[in-house]
């Protein structure tokens, strides 16, 4: 079951080429190393867009983080708990 959050969250991305990369996050004082991300879409809102990355984590986690384009603020939207 997926737990809806809204936390603010420290990412280190790469942004190349017109893509953004989430690789590691940092919530509640613990950092997430991005095995990978399974999933990535957006959704414009007004004047900014929010970029979607459903990421697994190394230690096993799932994870929907944000990226805001006009804030640049990242926040995690929904972690799985089983």
């Amino acid at each position: 079951m997926y737990e809806t959050m809204g936390d603010k969250i420290k990412v280190l991305a790469d942004f190349e080429n017109g893509v953004i990369a989430p690789r590691l996050f940092r919530l509640q004082n613990r950092d997430y190393k991005i095995k990978y991300v399974s999933l990535r879409y957006q959704e414009k809102s007004g004047t900014s867009i929010n970029h979607f990355f459903a990421v697994e984590t190394e230690d096993g986690g799932v994870f929907k983080i944000c990226f805001n384009d006009k804030s640049l603020i990242w926040t995690v939207g929904e972690m799985w708990r089983d």
